[in-house]
């Protein structure tokens, strides 16, 4: 079975992304951010006697991607009829539009045309522009689907250095535009904001790109110190500040932005 209980709901951390449910398909994430701190459940997982994943070979983050080997009878075995009308997360600890995910197999879309045939309802979290490849198959069942990006920030060297891997923050906007434009819903997870340098003006020009925009929720949190993530950006010469204070600093400007520009969303506070 491919979908899982998970906290990302409104009943479990506030993430409001699904009805309790995720569909995680992959280990590990191409993309290379530095600060993803998914490479720490992996390690957790790799090192517990009780985990399917138990003696998982793992290298450096954003370099090693498994795929399991029966995931097309994995597919066809999921009673996905449970689900029906019900709001799934895909994904939470990868990217589900990976381009080894996508390619050659097509993997989220054999996924999406089974379980939206049987009325599975998808929130899609992804930094790809290749949702586009699948367009036709979400306008068919554009009552069923939201498209969301994670777009931190709009400055491209910083992301080439954060997300090595991923594409510009511009194509992910360009992406919602072209779903926005066929009647499917579109949301953006703002995160991690990262406190640096100039981090308020960089969060305000967002902010004006997505009113244009026009998203139909924006979410957002702070950079959480998780792993070796801190470490990770640190090596890169990113000094990010973390903690409760950082996190109601961020929250504040946040919120303010939301009422000033008009978008509909929330805040993720990491405390209280």
């Amino acid at each position: 079975m491919l979908v899982k209980r998970s906290a990302l709901s409104a009943g479990g951390s506030g993430k409001d992304l699904s009805d309790g449910w995720v569909l995680n398909f992959a280990v590990g994430c191409t993309h290379g951010c530095l600060f993803c701190y998914v490479d720490r459940i992996w390690r957790l997982h790799s090192k517990n006697r009780h985990s399917p994943y138990y003696g998982l070979e793992l290298g450096e983050w954003g370099q090693y991607f498994y795929v399991p080997s029966d995931l097309e009878e994995q597919i066809r075995r999921t009673p996905w009829q449970r689900w029906r009308g019900t709001r799934v997360l895909m994904s939470s600890t990868h990217d589900p539009y990976l381009p080894e995910l996508y390619f050659p197999n097509k993997w989220p879309r054999r996924i999406l045309e089974t379980a939206l045939s049987r009325g599975v309802r998808f929130t899609i979290l992804t930094r790809s522009a290749l949702p586009t490849q699948d367009f036709d198959l979400y306008a068919r069942y554009r009552e069923h689907i939201m498209l969301m990006s994670s777009i931190p920030t709009l400055d491209d060297a910083f992301t080439k250095m954060t997300e090595p891997r991923a594409p510009p923050p511009r194509a992910r906007l360009a992406t919602l535009r072209k779903a926005k434009e066929l009647g499917i819903q579109i949301g953006i997870v703002v995160a991690p904001i990262i406190i640096r340098s100039g981090w308020r003006e960089d969060l305000e020009r967002l902010f004006r790109a997505l009113a244009e925009l026009g998203p139909d929720v924006v979410f957002g949190e702070s950079l959480h110190a998780r792993g070796l993530n801190l470490a990770r950006l640190e090596a890169a010469g990113v000094e990010a500040r973390v903690g409760p204070s950082m996190d109601r600093e961020v929250g504040r400007v946040f919120e303010e932005l939301l009422r000033e520009y008009g978008l509909r969303g929330a805040y993720w506070r990491e405390y209280g």
